[in-house]
């Protein structure tokens, strides 16, 4: 019984993100609607994962199976990468992020 119980013990993963404007939204059917700043709409659909707000701007993804949790973070990940210079992007949580040093600023 223990044996069974360590295959479908659910697994999850955070997701942080930041910038001004950046919402996530997510329907009925587990479909995520992040609202990046593009002119159109990004859909993401996540069939084996249930997604949970904590806030406006972190969320935690639910699964079975460490694989569909990855997948569905690198999707949303890749929605909107971290940039460099400012910081705003999506994220992992606990993720450490170096940021550049801009051109005016090396120069003072």
């Amino acid at each position: 019984m223990q044996l069974l119980k360590a295959f479908y013990s659910p697994l999850f993963l955070k997701i942080k993100f930041k910038g001004k404007g950046y919402y996530i939204y997510k329907n009925k059917r587990n479909t995520i609607t992040p609202q990046f700043g593009y002119a159109h709409r990004l859909y993401l659909y996540s069939y084996f994962t249930s997604v949970k707000f904590l806030s406006k701007t972190s969320i935690i993804i639910f699964g079975y199976q460490l694989q569909d949790l990855i997948q569905t973070g690198l999707g949303i990940k890749q929605m909107r990468p971290i940039n460099i210079f400012t910081g705003r992007g999506v994220r992992f949580s606990r993720q450490i992020i170096y940021k550049k040093v801009g051109k005016v600023s090396s120069y003072r």
